[in-house]
């Protein structure tokens, strides 16, 4: 090799060695949150929590919880954002409409969908994007909505009377899915992928987003993998990642329910004076309302409805099942639902409007102590204040900073919640447990609190008194661990090797 292109290389090696030793100084000493406690190697390089959500599999909340037990209640946990473990310090944070707070760009990438609503990182552009979806997840709309929930539940029972007669074991994942997945689908499109029709519940589209969150901190690691794999021949993805091309598989055949959505409006335009659809739809009414044409491209319109489908679906299934497996594995608290449920619903072929279930004292017990348990979301939800500090304590965060609490750190929380890990319904029956209401934060809160909120209220309500009055329900070769959350890939997964919350129907 000739000297100058060896003297090239010293050169590069040692410009790089000094920006990476510059880079170090910074973040170490001269950062605006160089003061904050934390592990040093987690302020040095992202690689620390890369360590421990990548190769350990969705493990750094726990970590995190353990950093805080050992550095206090506000820590650094890698070179940009700020942890807080402090359940009143959640609505300072997770703040109204008065107080901006944007979403930290690194993070809202990690599902390559973020042009959604979701993902979302300005204030005002939430802002906008939200109150055109608004509308269709009030109460009134969700009141409205309450006869198809129920047509759907009433396909889920079908089902389970027949598991009843052949007492072939049920697993509750995949039938709560199929559930919320075909509620969410009509709901958007007026159509649905026939999960509750199909024998085996047509798993493979709520496992597709299930097992694709399983990547979730890769892709935020590194954003170009989940472009790559859209970018890359069908068969290479098929056969080196299956679950990430299911994704694709769903995000074309969304594109081509919006497409078809938006020619209709088209041809609607074109011959006023027809007939009307009967059912107005969610894409429907996004794409004749009043949000900017940019808005209504076809891209975004994807990405909003893959984020709708999967937030549909997973958090309140996964709900359920988790539910369900403490009900039953409880015979106290199995046996005084089961006895509210008979008094209230006589008839359990007749079950109450949602306002009443609600008003159900020990089955308002239970959903609290479920929301509890389940969590919502389990990962870090970043926010920035961009243009004033947050005080905390004896501390300034300063403005721009990303600082994250997370729902399953706080739910766990021994001063608000003693013993955290007993399934408790009686904690919400107490005289002043209204106040350990604020800290339950399964939808998190503030102007980016989970839109969906009313429709899961409803699902959980009527799902929980329709099932638990119809039939009685026995676990089947099911334990503790089978109910547990071991990862951390946003959404709460449990075991890899376990085969679910199985159960059969007397």
């Amino acid at each position: 090799m000739a000297p100058s292109t060896l003297n090239l290389l010293a050169y590069g090696a040692g410009a790089l060695l000094l920006y990476w030793v510059a880079l170090a100084i910074y973040r170490l000493y001269l950062s605006p949150i160089a003061k904050f406690p934390g592990p040093r190697l987690a302020a040095l390089t992202l690689w620390y929590e890369f360590y421990h959500d990548v190769v350990r599999g969705g493990q750094y909340c726990f970590k995190i919880n353990e950093l805080h037990d050992q550095y206090g209640p506000i820590i650094r946990i890698n070179p940009y954002e700020l942890h807080v473990r402090d359940p009143d310090f959640y609505d300072v944070l997770y703040s109204g409409p008065g107080q901006k707070r944007d979403k930290w760009w690194w993070a809202v990438e990690m599902f390559g969908n973020s042009s959604s609503m979701f993902g979302t990182i300005s204030h005002d552009q939430h802002r906008l994007r939200r109150g055109a979806l608004n509308p269709f997840f009030s109460k009134q709309a969700i009141t409205r909505m309450e006869p198809l929930i129920r047509d759907l539940l009433e396909k889920l029972c079908a089902r389970f009377e027949k598991f009843r007669e052949t007492g072939e074991p049920v697993d509750t994942l995949h039938a709560f899915a199929a559930l919320t997945t075909d509620i969410i689908t009509m709901y958007s499109f007026n159509t649905s992928y026939g999960c509750l029709e199909d024998p085996e519940w047509n798993w493979t589209w709520p496992q597709a987003m299930v097992e694709s969150t399983a990547s979730v901190h890769l892709n935020k690691q590194f954003k170009w993998l989940f472009p790559a794999m859209q970018a890359t021949p069908v068969w290479i993805v098929e056969k080196v990642n299956p679950p990430v091309m299911k994704i694709i598989n769903f995000q074309k055949d969304l594109a081509r329910q919006i497409s078809a959505l938006k020619n209709n409006n088209n041809e609607a335009a074109a011959n006023q004076g027809k007939e009307k659809s009967s059912h107005r739809t969610i894409f429907h009414e996004l794409l004749n309302g009043d949000l900017p044409a940019k808005e209504k491209s076809i891209p975004r319109l994807v990405d909003e409805g893959q984020t709708m489908i999967a937030a549909g679906q997973e958090t309140s299934s996964f709900f359920l099942k988790t539910t369900t497996y403490h009900i039953i594995a409880n015979p106290e608290i199995y046996s005084t639902l089961k006895a509210e449920l008979k008094k209230a619903i006589p008839n359990p072929n007749s079950v109450p409007p949602l306002a009443q279930l609600e008003a159900l004292p020990y089955l308002h017990a239970v959903v609290q102590e479920g929301h509890r348990f389940s969590h919502g979301v389990v990962g870090r939800l970043e926010r920035i204040s961009p243009n004033d500090p947050i005080p905390y304590q004896n501390w300034v965060i300063p403005a721009g900073t990303p600082v994250s609490m997370t729902s399953l750190i706080q739910h766990r929380d021994p001063v608000k919640f003693p013993d955290p890990m007993k399934f408790n319904p009686d904690r919400w029956l107490v005289s002043g447990s209204e106040k350990s209401e604020k800290y339950l934060v399964p939808f998190s809160r503030g102007t980016r609190q989970c839109m969906g909120i009313n429709l899961a209220t409803a699902e959980i309500y009527l799902t929980l008194a329709t099932v638990f009055r119809r039939f009685d329900l026995e676990l089947f070769e099911t334990t503790a661990r089978d109910a547990e959350i071991a990862h951390d890939f946003f959404i709460p997964h449990g075991h890899a090797d376990s085969k679910g919350v199985r159960v059969v129907f007397k």
